[in-house]
């Protein structure tokens, strides 16, 4: 196992650290924790998202994207 920290070995890992305070939490507010982990996980997913979608619509607008099919596409990244 790897960790992001040169010279610290996993079980010192901030996020392990962060984990085992958690299981000592009682189970109800563990269960808390993992809602709210996972609603705020489904949030930053989705203003990505938006953002994407956001910055294409900018792109398709200011004409930088083109308009083909499929195969329109696939010769155009075969001439680059």
């Amino acid at each position: 196992m790897q960790t992001s920290q040169k010279g610290m070995e996993p079980s010192e890992s901030p996020i392990n650290t962060f984990l085992e305070s958690i299981s000592k939490l009682p189970l109800d507010d563990q269960l808390m924790i993992s809602e709210i982990i996972h609603k705020r996980v489904i949030e930053a997913k989705r203003k990505e998202l938006a953002d994407s979608v956001k910055e294409s619509k900018e792109e398709y607008l200011s004409n930088k994207t083109g308009r083909g099919s499929v195969k329109d596409f696939l010769n155009d990244i075969k001439d680059e």
